[in-house]
């Protein structure tokens, strides 16, 4: 796609400095734990292969992604450093895994049957990570499978990591982290006495790297959108300038209309771009540092927002609108569209100009 500075109807700006030095932070924060990144969906939407390189050359050596397509994808960006992959690997995986050295973190019985079958006919033991259900009722073994799993411990595999997630480490106090903590500790235990060593840690990702109590956070940390803080802009091309006269409709359906003499901004960004359609007449953009209400539902393509509080001699230089990233946070957009920044940003199209800031 030929998307420009000229010819991009909105821009977004990734600072590669300001990823590095959040993880750097987290790091500090966390002490003698590994704080890794985890880079799926292509980092959020933002490109892993440029934040991954970013973090590599800042000190980064484990990283995580969810598909081993992902794995493989990240894999020349970030040297020799580790690659977990957190959905497993399934039949079919196997030698993709092997050609990038990802680690599959195998979340099933089945898988850790096949990958002990696959392992068993190559005449290898090949190095995996576990991952065990505490009570999200997601992905992992449950307490029944980890039994089973201690009965009879695949005699192919090495595992160097078990892994579990915590449901509420948003909510510091909430009762779930203490019970999912016990099960993991219990968990890991059962699994590390089967096997007769010991395996390295991940309990922890965004919310539980900012839990302070450190029995969380383990050997290695799983920060996400953590690592972009602060790090990530939204503008959009203002195309038109318009005045607008009481009793006017704007939009779709004619759903809103003009109560008096306005200044609207028509902006190059709508719903094929991310922008929820949930927003309507709940989000603002900002230009010039002003907050304008967004008007009339969202189009694919464009949205309307109310420019009158902007001085005129600022709106007359103004060439785009921010939509988050600095007078307006993302976790604001997000909450504006009743839902979460990971959503939000995971949704971001593919039309934008990007610009990565090294420093």
């Amino acid at each position: 796609m030929l998307v420009s500075p000229e010819t991009a109807g909105a821009f977004l700006t990734i600072d590669l400095k300001a990823i590095a030095e959040n993880r750097q932070s987290l790091q500090a924060r966390l002490g003698n734990t590994v704080c890794g990144a985890v880079l799926k969906a292509d980092a959020y939407g933002l490109g892993a292969d440029k934040i991954g390189a970013s973090l590599y050359e800042s000190g980064c050596s484990v990283f995580f992604t969810a598909y081993a397509f992902e794995g493989a994808a990240l894999r020349p960006f970030v040297g020799d450093s580790d690659i977990y992959l957190l959905h497993g690997a399934w039949r079919g995986t196997e030698e993709l895994c092997l050609q990038n050295r990802l680690t599959p973190v195998l979340g099933t019985p089945e898988q850790i049957a096949d990958w002990d079958d696959f392992a068993a006919k190559r005449g290898e033991v090949l190095t995996v990570g576990i991952h065990v259900d505490t009570g999200m009722t997601r992905f992992g073994l449950t307490a029944a499978d980890v039994d089973g799993f201690c009965k009879n411990p695949p005699k192919h595999l090495r595992f160097n990591l078990i892994v579990s997630h915590l449901a509420c480490a948003d909510e510091p106090v909430h009762a779930k982290n203490e019970q999912q903590l016990t099960a993991f500790d219990a968990a890991a235990a059962k699994i590390e006495q089967a096997l007769g060593y010991t395996v390295k840690k991940s309990l922890s990702a965004t919310d539980g790297c900012r839990l302070t109590d450190a029995r969380y956070h383990k050997d290695i940390a799983r920060p996400g959108i953590a690592l972009y803080d602060n790090a990530v802009r939204l503008d959009a091309r203002i195309l038109q300038v318009a005045a607008a006269q009481a009793g006017q409709t704007v939009g779709y359906g004619a759903t809103y209309v003009v109560d008096k003499p306005r200044r609207f901004v028509t902006l190059g960004i709508g719903y094929a771009d991310g922008f929820s359609r949930a927003l309507f007449q709940k989000a603002s953009v900002a230009v010039g540092g002003v907050k304008c209400p967004v008007v009339g539902k969202v189009s694919m393509d464009l949205i309307v927002a109310d420019a009158s509080a902007v001085p005129e001699s600022v709106l007359e230089k103004a060439e785009t609108a921010e939509i988050f990233g600095g007078t307006i946070s993302l976790k604001e957009y997000a909450a504006n569209a009743g839902t979460i920044d990971y959503e939000m940003l995971t949704n971001l199209g593919n039309r934008f100009c990007r610009f990565y800031k090294k420093g």
